[in-house]
């Protein structure tokens, strides 16, 4: 765990009694330097990378259509419109699901840090509504409890800005982390089973590739915001490497298989389906088992960016920054000063040249 979340947590454990932070030292504990044309620049990259591993899968796939019916035109001129919906349903729509919601803003400094709280606050507002607007008009959501959802809408009536970040946090730290969790583990489950099930290394990458994206959508959706560039860019990161393994996962399975059949011995020797179907199995299963712990990994990493990011504004919040007032009385007065030296210089100069 690296340093500052290691600081993070102890903060965030010790709340109350870290009392009121400066900005100075907020800035030396969580803020760093971040050129955010370039996390933009490389965020759009893994992205696009991301669209390009899942349209040379579906192209893929209309060529074998189209090779397998003798190289009819009309399956080709079938393949492609399906291939087409299914980027769209698989890629455009989750990819603007992620980015039109909208990250805490969380790496501050002097000239942004006033805004960036009042930001927070409407967006942790905005948060609060879309959950009770979800539990009261959608039937079957069960993510977020009737005794929480209370809380919220109680502190946004009354306008309480404290309670609603407990009653916020408390929903993060209980339902959003068990809801969380079983998504999780059943994005994982279908992409084991799935890529188990295939015998083919480019339908298992177009599963994992999309499962995963799915996945960081669907989370950011339960949670109500996104990490922050630097952060989704780590996540778009992660899933080109599981798309990367995916494809490359056939032959160091059936590697293994073909080890595990072979101690086997006489047994194979005098039954020789019973190898084929156990070195099928296990490449299979090893497939799916693998498969299936990349998207856990992917779907963790995202939970802890968010909740990381949380947390933070909600330290951030604590930040006491000057009234408007003692900054414009500061300002004015630092000008008063300026003005006497510039008069009194300006004086001394005439005197000598004179």
């Amino acid at each position: 765990m690296a340093k500052n979340e290691l600081v993070l947590k102890e903060d965030k454990e010790n709340k109350k009694e870290i009392g009121k932070l400066t900005l100075e030292e907020y800035q030396k504990k969580y803020s760093k330097p971040v050129n955010e044309k370039v996390a933009k620049t490389f965020l759009f990259i893994f992205a696009a990378a991301i669209g390009i591993i899942i349209f040379f899968c579906l192209f893929s796939f209309v060529i074998k259509v189209y090779e397998t019916f003798d190289k009819n035109n009309i399956a080709l001129y079938i393949s492609i419109p399906i291939a087409l919906l299914i980027f769209i349903c698989v890629y455009v729509i989750p990819l603007y699901k992620i980015h039109e919601a909208k990250p805490f803003i969380t790496n501050v400094d002097s000239r942004n840090a006033r805004e960036a709280k009042k930001y927070n606050k409407a967006l942790r507002e905005s948060i609060a509504d879309k959950m009770i607007d979800l539990k009261a008009k959608t039937t079957g959501v069960t993510w977020y409890s009737e005794a929480n959802v209370g809380k919220l809408a109680i502190a946004r009536q009354t306008h309480d800005d404290e309670e609603l970040k407990k009653a916020l946090t408390e929903t993060y730290d209980t339902d959003v982390k068990a809801a969380a969790n079983k998504m999780i583990r059943d994005h994982a489950f279908k992409v084991g089973v799935t890529t188990a099930l295939s015998q083919s290394e480019k339908i298992d990458t177009l599963f994992v590739v999309t499962y995963d994206l799915n996945l960081i959508k669907d989370l950011i959706y339960l949670y109500g915001f996104r990490p922050s560039d630097t952060q989704l860019m780590k996540c778009y990161q992660s899933v080109i490497a599981d798309a990367l393994i995916a494809y490359g996962l056939g032959n160091a399975t059936s590697a293994i298989a073909t080890g595990v059949v072979k101690k086997m011995g006489n047994v194979v020797d005098k039954v020789p389906v019973l190898g084929s179907m156990v070195s099928t199995v296990i490449d299979s299963v090893t497939q799916g088992l693998v498969n299936a712990s990349l998207t856990v990994i992917i779907g963790f990493q995202t939970k802890k960016y968010l909740m990381k990011e949380y947390h933070l504004q909600d330290i951030l919040d604590t930040v006491e920054l000057p009234t408007e007032e003692e900054e414009a009385e500061e300002a004015s007065e630092l000008m008063d000063s300026l003005k006497k030296d510039i008069t009194l210089t300006a004086k001394k100069g005439k005197v000598q040249t004179a």
